[in-house]
């Protein structure tokens, strides 16, 4: 799954395009002017994986983490094989053992995929802002909800709760095929379970008519960069002995502070792949090993220099502003949750979004991350963020 902006340098014009189209259809949805509300998931910060369902080989209901796509699957159908499995550890084998139990009669006849975001030992009641709360912390990110309210006093009665967000179908496990959006099994009052798909539930995530007119200028914007860049260049990006060097040279950006704007950050590339190339160039001390470097070199370069300069410049200005709409969509869509997010450091308790959304094409198989990769990027590698397992709510 691609981020937003990158589809520019991943997906020639077909991904560019239905990046763009995503904007537009997720701008009419917050409008509430699209015939065909376009389906975002929310990406929840919840650990660890779980597949639950039915092996299409026999029939029996199953628990298992990511070692399903095990050349030989490794899912648990009893709760004797979770005790005895070596491979969990024991605070796993309690989440599971909760999972089988509460899902083992809910008559699921696929398989599901979600993320556990918490047992009753790991929530806690505390006071954040002045307000009491009822947390739980799985992963980066704290989620918070009023002590009081009703899914507060839910929560505080669940025995557990998880998120789903993916459904797959086959005949057997190896044939598996993903799509995303569950149907929601039917359980019982002590488990707290969320569809991952993205509801306005607060009704406050709707443009305003300044919002609205803010991102469609930057979609006309966007739309004439996209008219003026051929197909050629789009193609050339993608190949992947190129696109891995522009993805590493994009992401040097989210950490950049100035604005960089779509003239620099052209010549800057190419300054770049030729600076590698000589750094590699210097490493080789052989007349043997330097000429291997230039037969990766030069069909790469080749291809590169045969841009038109006014077209690289259109390709990373669509890049920036796709980043800048993402960001404008990012902002509307954390006013929408039922909940409140935080990160929490030694200091106390620091605001937060979600960790991002999914949007998702019409047919339910394709999807792009709108992620704010700065606030991610921090969250998961500052070490001023308590994680999770870190924290004193993770008894």
């Amino acid at each position: 799954m691609t981020h937003l902006e990158d589809s520019v340098f991943l997906q020639g014009v077909k991904g560019t395009r239905q990046a763009i189209e995503y904007v537009q259809q997720m701008r009419d949805t917050l409008n509430g002017h699209a015939s065909t509300p376009l389906k975002t998931s929310t990406k929840w910060d919840g650990a660890p994986a779980i597949f639950i369902g039915a092996d299409p080989t026999d029939g029996k209901f199953f628990v298992a983490k990511k070692g399903l796509f095990n050349k030989t699957p490794l899912v648990y159908k009893s709760l004797s094989e979770i005790d005895q499995a070596s491979e969990l550890p024991g605070e796993l084998k309690t989440k599971f053992k909760l999972a089988f139990t509460s899902y083992q009669n809910a008559g699921i006849k696929n398989v599901i995929q979600g993320d556990f975001l918490f047992d009753s030992q790991d929530l806690k009641k505390e006071t954040i802002e002045g307000e009491e709360v009822v947390t739980f912390h799985p992963n980066t990110i704290v989620y918070a909800i009023p002590y009081a309210s009703p899914l507060g006093k839910k929560v505080i009665k669940s025995k557990m709760g998880i998120v789903w967000h993916t459904t797959y179908n086959g005949n057997t496990i190896d044939s598996l095929t993903a799509s995303y959006g569950v149907k929601m099994p039917v359980v019982g009052n002590d488990v707290f379970q969320v569809d991952a798909m993205y509801t306005d539930v607060s009704g406050s995530a709707s443009f305003t008519a300044k919002e609205s007119a803010e991102l469609s200028k930057k979609l006309t914007t966007i739309g004439t960069l996209f008219r003026a860049v051929s197909a050629k260049a789009f193609s050339t990006m993608s190949q992947p002995e190129i696109s891995r060097f522009v993805l590493t040279y994009t992401n040097s950006f989210i950490r950049t502070p100035q604005k960089i704007t779509g003239a620099r950050a052209a010549v800057g590339f190419v300054h770049y792949m030729t600076e590698y190339f000589k750094k590699e160039m210097d490493k080789r001390k052989t007349p043997k090993g330097k000429d291997g470097v230039k037969l990766v070199m030069v069909p790469i370069m080749k291809m590169l220099t045969q841009i038109p300069k006014p077209q690289l410049v259109a390709m990373f200005e669509l890049y920036f502003l796709l980043q800048e709409s993402k960001q404008i969509l990012i902002a509307k869509l954390n006013s929408s949750g039922f909940t409140k997010t935080f990160l929490k450091t030694s200091d106390g308790y620091k605001v937060t979004g979600q960790e991002g959304w999914v949007a998702i094409d019409h047919l339910g198989t394709g999807a792009v991350k709108i992620v704010d990769r700065l606030e991610f990027s921090y969250a998961n590698f500052s070490p001023e963020i308590i994680k999770g397992w870190q924290s004193s709510t993770r008894n």
